[in-house]
């Protein structure tokens, strides 16, 4: 298993309701043991040693023995993101892209199939009890968030799909999810009716949706290479017009690409060619991160269109319907009238 994989400590911790194994692993770990669960991710060979000492113990599923234990903290500012998310849609797209900052054993995609919508895990281990029992997590997981935004069970309206042969605890597993599980499946997925993504979350609280959603941000700058010149970036955009929406500060102009450079400690050329190399550029990433919020302010706030466009830092409010037009082929006010006779 690669060394530079890491898993967030919080689900760890609950290995403290199991004394045996508990008493293994402080034998294996030795003084060490304390100080793992301490920090705020295990990594690499040390997850491999905690998951073969389960094995070792007779542990047959990690989410069978643990799943109950696990709560919406235990998944910090991306599990509080998800649930006060405007709609389904979103939230399936906030775990897709911020997965990263729980753990990196594993990666997340969503899929459009027909009518049905994928959200579909890839293991990042290379090694099939580990990786089983991650995706395996991280499938529960993603559908017991869902279930909290449905407000009630998925049941035969989802299929949970496992691409490895069906283990000796499947029938267990099918009963604990409360979802149909087939095995031997192209990918690891969950699957459920596209229809639903226009479902609206009761929870949905825009002031925590978005604090939460930037704590998301900078984790995962915090945790990817500092070389991601296209994160950087949007990171740098986000946090200017979070300080706007905010209302910290009106004044102040976009992040130009020369400050950017500057604090990248290159020159603009240098700066603009690491965005090529990623497939991105400047007006691109920006067009990207406005589309982004004005989609949620519309969605989320009673602001004015010229307001929104303000806060967008548009000099002007034609600029911004020019530009909503061109990215949804409707201007923002018929984009926020159709969306309210959906929810």
């Amino acid at each position: 298993m690669p060394s530079n994989l890491y898993l967030a400590t919080t689900y760890l911790k609950l290995l403290r309701g199991n004394t045996a194994l508990l008493a293994q692993l402080s034998e294996a770990f030795g003084e060490r043991f304390e100080r793992v669960l301490a920090d705020d991710f295990i990594r690499g060979d040390d997850i491999h040693t905690v998951f073969s000492i389960a094995a070792e113990q007779g542990l047959d599923s990690w989410i069978l023995e643990f799943g109950d234990k696990i709560s919406i903290a235990s998944h910090g500012p991306l599990g509080f993101a998800v649930l006060s998310a405007p709609d389904l849609h979103t939230a399936m797209q906030v775990l897709v892209d911020y997965t990263v900052i729980r753990s990196s054993t594993y990666r997340c995609e969503l899929r459009h199939d027909g009518n049905r919508m994928e959200f579909v895990t890839i293991d990042q281990t290379g090694n099939p009890l580990i990786g089983r029992w991650l995706i395996e997590a991280d499938l529960f997981v993603t559908q017991r968030l869902i279930e909290a935004i449905m407000a009630h069970p998925l049941g035969d309206n989802a299929v949970v799909r496992f691409a490895y042969p069906k283990p000796s605890y499947a029938d267990r597993l099918q009963a604990y999810l409360g979802v149909s599980c087939e095995f031997d499946a192209e990918s690891n997925s969950l699957s459920i009716p596209a229809s639903w993504c226009r479902i609206s979350s009761p929870l949905s609280d825009p002031e925590s949706f978005n604090t939460n959603l930037q704590k998301c941000r900078e984790l995962k700058f915090s945790l990817t290479d500092q070389k991601d010149t296209a994160e950087m970036t949007t990171l740098a955009f986000s946090r200017f017009f979070e300080a706007r929406i905010s209302g910290r500060t009106k004044a102040g102009e976009l992040p130009r690409l020369t400050q950017l450079a500057r604090d990248n400690h290159c020159s603009p050329r240098t700066f603009a060619r690491k965005l090529e190399q990623q497939e991105q550029s400047y007006k691109s990433l920006l067009e990207a991160c406005r589309q982004d919020y004005a989609r949620r302010l519309l969605s989320t706030t009673h602001y004015s269109i010229a307001d929104i466009a303000a806060l967008l830092a548009y000099q002007e409010t034609a600029n911004f319907v020019r530009a909503f037009k061109t990215w949804f082929d409707m201007p923002p006010a018929t984009w926020r009238r159709q969306r309210s006779i959906t929810q």
